[in-house]
């Protein structure tokens, strides 16, 4: 099989080279193009439909796949909430909310005697999990951050958590713990689901953080 070229100016038959001596351009003032014009507007709400956990876990799959890391086809169960971020009919954002009074959190196959301990202790625990965001949307910095925002909030005030734990990848380590105050437990360690390196993150809920210290109900819509 013959190499593949990329398909560019230099591959084009009908090519020429620029002249080594050019019109130079000219130079006059520039118009002004007026205002920018506004971002959309981004919706959140909990996926409740088959079609939107679908466009979830595609998103999930997407964003997993293109670092090489398999997400497979978790199916969304019992004690799960997903909470997507839209823009009119396309989901830009993903995160869903495990209830650790309900299921058996992911943390607990990697990380399972720091997760044991707090449940020894009688805390309520919520998971973190699936978190993806579209890439043509991650220049939207006030997107991941008020998706985790109303994870947090439904966990602390729908789901009566005082706790919670995420499996992150080292390198977004740094975010969580200066945006949401999460601290570091344990070591690093391979996260078997993705083949990915993963750490614990906790949040101890019973000291929100600054983002929902203030609210006093889910909002989610």
């Amino acid at each position: 099989m013959s190499p593949r070229l990329r398909h560019d100016a230099a591959n084009e038959p009908r090519f020429q080279p620029f002249p080594l001596h050019r019109a130079r351009p000219r130079v006059g003032p520039t118009k002004d193009a007026g205002p920018a014009a506004p971002l959309p507007a981004i919706h959140y709400l909990i996926a409740s439909t088959d079609e939107e956990l679908a466009a979830a876990q595609t998103l999930v799959q997407a964003c997993y796949g293109r670092r090489g890391y398999d997400a497979g086809r978790a199916a969304f169960q019992t004690g799960e909430t997903t909470l997507l971020a839209r823009i009119g009919d396309r989901v830009i954002g993903a995160l869903t909310v495990r209830c650790g009074t309900q299921v058996r959190l992911q943390a607990e196959a990697g990380f399972a005697e720091h997760v044991g301990a707090l449940r020894r202790q009688g805390r309520r625990l919520v998971e973190y999990t699936r978190f993806a965001i579209d890439r043509d949307w991650s220049g939207r910095h006030d997107l991941a951050a008020e998706l985790i925002r109303r994870a947090l909030l439904l966990g602390r005030v729908a789901l009566g958590a005082t706790d919670c734990v995420i499996e992150v990848n080292p390198r977004h380590m740094r975010y969580y713990q200066r945006q949401f105050g999460f601290t570091v437990q344990g070591p690093e360690r391979t996260c078997s689901r993705v083949g990915a390196p993963a750490r614990l993150l906790h949040l101890d809920m019973a000291v929100p953080p600054t983002c929902i210290a203030h609210d006093h109900g889910p909002r989610l819509h």
